[in-house]
């Protein structure tokens, strides 16, 4: 388990709630300080408080801390999870990795990101998506 990827994911999914970090605490009867110290890096949560994580977020322990067992539970959470409006599951997963397959180099680099520290991740985001803005505007 990665203490950066279960923070990452804990901000994600209260995110996905629409939730403040007091108004998950609340539902856990912790103290805000907790959640904020989860989601920075300064603690683990305990058992507890994974299992009732987990059960609020209705993800498995599993996906909460970034270890997924079993290829079938994280390909279902994942449909679940980050199913677009706009496309099926299958309709998005199969144009990205057609993408990715025909652009090796980007399949390189993909793997490359995916490897680097969570805060690293999410600024190279932030450069790309800005980029992209960019290019678009011509």
């Amino acid at each position: 388990m990665s203490l950066e990827q279960l923070s990452y994911n804990i901000k994600f999914f209260r995110d996905q709630l629409g939730l403040t970090q007091q108004e998950l605490a609340d539902k856990l009867n912790i103290s805000r300080s907790n959640v904020a110290k989860w989601e920075s890096d300064k603690a683990l949560p305990d058992a507890a408080s994974l299992i009732n994580l987990s059960k609020l977020f209705d993800v498995s322990v599993d996906h909460l801390t970034g270890n997924h067992a079993f290829r079938e539970d994280l390909l279902k959470e994942f449909k679940r999870i980050y199913s677009s409006e706009s496309l099926s599951f299958e309709e998005e997963a199969v144009d990205l990795m057609a993408y990715i397959m025909t652009h090796p180099d980007f399949k390189e680099d993909i793997y490359r990101l995916k490897n680097l520290p969570m805060k690293k991740q999410l600024s190279i985001h932030k450069l790309f998506r800005n980029m992209l803005d960019q290019y678009e505007q011509l």
